[in-house]
């Protein structure tokens, strides 16, 4: 079947079962019972609500019917589809005018029905393009972070992309994006962030967010949303279409949704969660998605000094919009390797956060790739409420790296 009420009880069902995005679909083209489900869900109840707040006889089909199109629940366009149900259902009605009119002589009401059918063909097709001229210039590749450090060194966080942080095991990258995020929120009031605690229980997050930031009110709480388990990247991008308010994704970390030996599984983190990112960004009440990709060195990878770029495994270039890694010279055993062509000065309780690729920007030309110096603690890590100090890891100040001798 291919009529619209067919269709309006698949996509339901479909959303239902987080295979579609409620906030692609206008439930003004969707018949009157379904027409609720899909203003309740964008209005942000969730799927236990929904069950309670009406009959199985109505829910239970469209699950059934989703479940019928096994893998075209997420492959099809279903956007497409149910843009063409109701537009042929339109036309339907009006063919039956047509013919009454045609039949009764009324050449009059016939010629302006045959117009209206032309109009709802054209109106109601999906556009996959629009005019230049119709484009917002309002726009800007980066927006404030509320980190005094990242907004004054290097101009904020992309608009809509992917940023992957990469450190080292037990140097603080959680604590970073915890951080962040506190820094984030209180910039926007308006919006909220998903945090995925891959590695830690929700519990777990709690407790470690609470000895980083202290004690908060439910009014803070209340504008986090944790998500603890995720079986690809996908999920992560379905799970924030959800929330119309969400404004930045935190994933931690990258290893859970990947094979260590299968390149490919990181690719495709990569490209999901860059594509996701515009994905949403077009779909949110914001027009802007940072997602942050939180990811550990490569055991053989990391031999000391100064992470570079080569330091994080199969990272895909095509996908990332920046790049930053952190790290703490302190407690680096290999801080002066000589191997390795960059060096940073070793100061007690300081730590750098460190930018090999700003994609759309050139913070520093030309004193850019480089690094933030901030102060830096075991417990609250690296602090981002300052502007820190911009030290250069450009080719002016690189080293001559000794060869090893035979």
């Amino acid at each position: 079947m291919n009529n619209l009420l067919s269709q309006a009880e698949i996509v339901t069902g479909l959303i239902l079962d987080g295979k579609q995005s409620v906030t692609m679909f206008n439930p003004e083209r969707f018949p009157t019972q379904y027409a609720r489900v899909i203003t309740d869900l964008k209005k942000g109840l969730s799927r236990e609500e929904i069950l309670v707040k009406y009959p199985e006889t109505l829910i239970q089909p469209a699950l059934q019917a989703a479940h019928s199109v096994n893998g075209l629940g997420r492959e099809a366009d279903w956007v497409s589809i149910m843009d063409m149900a109701y537009k042929n259902e339109l036309i339907e009605e009006s063919l039956d005018k047509a013919k009454r009119f045609a039949q009764s002589g009324d050449t009059d009401k016939l010629d302006k029905v045959l117009q209206d059918i032309k109009s709802i063909r054209n109106s109601t097709m999906r556009l996959n393009s629009i005019l230049a001229s119709e484009i917002s210039d309002e726009y800007e590749a980066y927006i404030p972070s509320g980190s005094k450090a990242l907004d004054k060194q290097v101009g904020g966080i992309p608009n809509t992309g992917l940023v992957v942080v990469g450190a080292k095991t037990f140097t603080g990258k959680t604590t970073f994006a915890i951080s962040l995020m506190e820094k984030f929120l209180n910039e926007y009031p308006n919006k909220k962030i998903l945090f995925v605690t891959l590695e830690d229980m929700n519990e777990g997050w709690k407790f470690r967010t609470k000895q980083i930031l202290g004690e908060r009110d439910k009014s803070f709480w209340d504008r986090i949303r944790v998500m603890e388990f995720s079986e690809n990247a996908n999920s992560i991008i379905e799970e924030a279409s959800r929330h119309p308010d969400v404004g930045m994704i935190i994933v931690d970390y990258l290893e859970y949704l990947t094979k260590e030996s299968d390149v490919s599984t990181y690719t495709e983190v990569y490209k999901t969660l860059s594509t996701g990112a515009k994905t949403l960004a077009v779909s949110n009440a914001f027009r802007s998605m940072p997602i942050f990709l939180l990811a550990q060195f490569g055991k053989t990878l990391y031999k000391g000094g100064v992470p570079t770029p080569e330091a994080l495994p199969y990272v895909d270039q095509r996908f990332v919009y920046m790049q930053i890694m952190l790290y703490t010279p302190e407690g680096d055993t290999y801080s002066d390797n000589e191997e390795n062509a960059y060096t940073l000065p070793t100061t007690p309780k300081k730590g750098y956060i460190i930018f090999w690729k700003t994609k759309n920007a050139k913070p520093h030309d030309p004193d850019f790739p480089g690094a933030i110096c901030v102060n830096h603690s075991a417990k609250f890590g690296y602090d981002l409420s300052n502007t820190g100090e911009w030290f250069s890891l450009s080719a002016s100040t690189k080293r001559e790296v000794k060869k090893k001798k035979v």
